[in-house]
């Protein structure tokens, strides 16, 4: 399948071209249901080893872009690799490179934990020395190691989950593709998956993880990529994206008493924006160094406002989200 109409390249994904080695290369990719564009153009590249951050809400297109890289799905055009494979002319040889792990996902039942992993193994056709090996240590990656024995219908909505994630572990793949993978875990759960991406990362491995919840992203993707009405509104390392959009430090600034004085002294420092009271507590956007808050901290001091607390506050994958995204699906 050729690429799609020519055209000028999105920006998206720019950030990118810093490094050599490109795990996740798509280029002009459209995916039509009858008459909804589901994908609408979209230019990605994601580094090796990159744990990327898929954010968006329901109906953004997430999931569609994750079941074409998995080869589940073929698009109406484009050009799609991974490892260098190209997904659409020979998905067999891409399936050994990757882990997927669907948002809904079945289970057989009436198999133990060790069972349906042992099922899946052979399924990847892994040798009969290496099995074992290979289940007990997507058990314990997972945290199912105490739980091998029991029969699947017997384990919570959580505990599937992890075990759907250790079939997806089994072959030791280059690349996992995770849709919403945390939706069914409680928050003890969470934090054990948000360490096992950490340490995958550590391992080399290259995480597409999508996601709507925004919480649970932002410890620790390395990059991310918003997604809205089938179209990636941008790409790259939060760090570069806040640099790019010249994103000001918000500050809250508590008093005790009459906060007027303190508004007078912050509207005279053209350092500061959008000052905004609610009682004896003041925020503002700080449009210089965290360094240079030494001095203004210092000015407030001596004008005897009475202090009580300055912070700084840095923008999160929230505020990010907030100031790209038209919160719109397709």
């Amino acid at each position: 399948m050729g690429h799609g109409p020519d055209g000028p390249p999105s920006g998206a994904d720019r950030w990118s071209t810093v490094w050599t080695t490109l795990m996740i290369e798509i280029e002009h990719l459209r995916m039509e249901y009858g008459s909804t564009v589901a994908i609408d153009n979209l230019e990605l590249n994601i580094p090796e080893g990159e744990v990327f951050g898929l954010i968006g809400p329901n109906g953004a297109g997430k999931t569609t872009l994750i079941r074409v890289l998995a080869t589940l799905l073929e698009p109406t055009y484009g050009s799609v690799r991974v490892g260098g494979i190209d997904v659409l002319a020979h998905p067999l040889q891409v399936r050994p490179l990757i882990g997927y792990m669907s948002d809904f996902f079945s289970l057989y039942e009436n198999m133990q934990a060790w069972e349906y992993l042992d099922h899946f193994a052979r399924c990847y056709d892994l040798p009969a020395a290496e099995r074992q090996r290979r289940i007990d240590q997507a058990l314990e990656l997972v945290s199912l190691e105490v739980r091998r024995d029991a029969e699947v219908r017997e384990l919570s909505r959580g505990m599937r989950q992890r075990l759907s994630f250790a079939k997806s572990l089994l072959h030791e793949p280059r690349v996992l593709l995770l849709d919403e993978p945390a939706s069914g875990l409680d928050p003890a759960g969470r934090i054990e998956f948000r360490e096992l991406v950490k340490q995958l990362h550590a391992m080399g491995r290259t995480v597409l993880v999508s996601s709507h919840i925004l919480a649970e992203m932002a410890d620790f993707c390395t990059s991310i990529g918003i997604m809205e009405q089938g179209r990636l509104l941008r790409s790259g390392r939060v760090a570069d994206i806040l640099a790019e959009l010249a994103s000001a430090r918000r500050l809250t600034i508590d008093v005790v008493g009459d906060a007027a004085p303190l508004i007078a002294l912050l509207s005279g420092d053209e350092r500061i924006s959008g000052i905004k009271q609610n009682g004896t507590r003041v925020t503002c956007q700080w449009h210089a160094s965290r360094e240079a808050l030494v001095e203004l901290h210092r000015r407030v001091v001596a004008a005897d406002v009475p202090l009580v607390s300055l912070a700084c506050h840095d923008d999160n994958l929230e505020d990010i989200y907030m100031r790209i995204s038209g919160h719109e699906t397709a």
